[in-house]
């Protein structure tokens, strides 16, 4: 509202009744608004008051004071267009909006827009626990030979909220490293060591925008469920918010799988990218020619089961994932001992998928472990005689198989126990020092929004 609108709506409380007449005149708005020394608005004169006034024989010098209406209709600032249409459709000609100290903001019959709250973006996106192929997801490995992968994602998240800035600057924090990171959105980002993951998911999205963005995490780093990838997935997650170009669910991981293999130079496959966008239980198939992503529909009882005998193990360790990848990527794609273990690898991924989804649970346990000896076979360096003997531990107390989860030397193992034996094997491995977790899924995948 400008100045001269403003004194045209207020007059003195030691004004009179012709003062109040000659300001209605000039605002055109049948009223005018009293306030005291600090301009604080204590009543509201309309010339119908006015008018009464001069009915009963009051002469135009009488103090305005004396016939404004204290108890007159007006709204906070910051106050609802739905509130202030309800008052106007109250047969209230116009509004006065005052702040906390009952001062004047503006006044408002129709056309009132509230003020917009801040707009933030929210993300979270669940980790995942690799069933079977794991390793033919290698790039240099299915673009001759074809790759599988049998994944679910579990109620473990990344999650990440950014809102956007008036200046240039971003600014990254990590709630598990305690780092901050801060650049200007304009310049080149280098890597450095300080939050690199965030610098890449930024560098492959390219926003053109100052924002804040935390981050934070429901598992420890290394865990062997796919962290890297689930962090990527939030970051790019909470700038799609704020595109006008929405990417879809292939894009988000070809971006996060860009941002952490390529930009980023992490050895890996690409499963784990997928899996944390899509959510739920996939069969990942991937190719020279395209990657397809097949939700499968797994039967509501055999989900139940499957999280009441499935027991999640942290090692104590975090796992070699770089320097494993590293020696996996370093193979010949034609190694016949490469194509041997890929091949029977991929076998278990077909049976179990359509043991899965025909709700057959009997030999779940068996390809678990038949998974883990190949694993282990094809590169001993997955684990050592302290991961032997929780994996004999958990076995020896009822655990029909299991796998270490990710690419091993540490993280979590994955346990399929025996139906009335879960507590025996949770006991059995909380008597050499390990806690255990029970798996629920997360059938939604990355989740992204805008809130106030």
């Amino acid at each position: 509202m400008n100045s001269q609108m403003t004194k045209s709506l207020l007059i003195d409380e030691t004004a009179d009744l012709a003062a109040a007449m000659a300001a209605i005149r000039s605002n055109a708005r049948g009223m005018v608004l009293v306030v005291n020394d600090a301009r604080q608005v204590v009543g509201l004169l309309t010339d119908g008051d006015i008018s009464n006034a001069l009915l009963k024989h009051e002469n135009m010098h009488a103090p305005v004071i004396e016939h404004m209406n204290r108890d007159f209709v007006w709204v906070p600032e910051g106050a609802t267009k739905e509130h202030t249409l309800k008052l106007l459709d109250s047969r209230v000609r116009a509004i006065p909006v005052l702040d906390q100290d009952r001062r004047l903001v503006t006044l408002v019959s129709t056309g009132y827009l509230e003020p917009r709250p801040e707009i933030y973006a929210r993300a979270k996106a669940p980790t995942r626990i690799s069933l079977a192929g794991g390793g033919t997801d290698f790039t240099q490995y299915f673009m001759q030979h074809g790759g599988v992968s049998l994944s679910a994602t579990i109620a473990k998240h990344s999650h990440a909220i950014l809102r956007r800035r008036l200046d240039n600057l971003i600014t990254c924090y990590s709630d598990e490293a305690g780092e901050s990171v801060t650049f200007d959105a304009s310049s080149k980002i280098n890597y450095d060591g300080n939050l690199d993951i965030f610098k890449a998911a930024i560098n492959v999205i390219k926003p053109d925008y100052g924002f804040d963005l935390w981050v934070s995490s429901d598992y420890p780093p290394g865990s062997g469920l796919g962290g890297s990838a689930t962090v990527l997935s939030a970051v790019i997650g909470c700038l799609n918010v704020f595109r006008e170009d929405k990417l879809d669910n292939y894009h988000v991981a070809e971006h996060a799988f860009e941002a952490e293999r390529i930009e980023l130079a992490i050895s890996g496959g690409w499963q784990d990218q997928y899996s944390t966008v899509f959510g739920g239980f996939n069969f990942i198939e991937f190719n020279e020619g395209r990657n397809t992503v097949t939700p499968l529909r797994i039967d509501p009882v055999a989900m139940n089961e499957l999280e009441e005998r499935f027991i999640l193990c942290y090692t104590g360790s975090t796992h070699l994932g770089e320097a494993i990848q590293t020696e996996n990527r370093n193979r010949e794609p034609d190694d016949p001992a490469v194509i041997s273990f890929a091949e029977d690898i991929k076998a278990i991924a077909y049976a179990m998928k359509n043991n899965l989804i025909r709700g057959n649970l009997s030999d779940f346990g068996r390809m678990l472990d038949e998974t883990w000896r190949l694993k282990k076979s094809f590169n001993p360096s997955v684990s050592n005689e302290a991961i032997d003997r929780i994996y004999n531990t958990a076995i020896d107390a009822g655990a029909e198989g299991g796998r270490l989860l990710g690419t091993g030397g540490g993280g979590y193992f994955l346990f399929f126990v025996k139906p009335f034996e879960r507590y025996q094997v949770s006991r059995a491995l909380a008597d050499i020092g390990l806690k255990t977790e029970s798996v629920v899924f997360d059938n939604r995948g990355l989740q992204y929004w805008a809130a106030r």
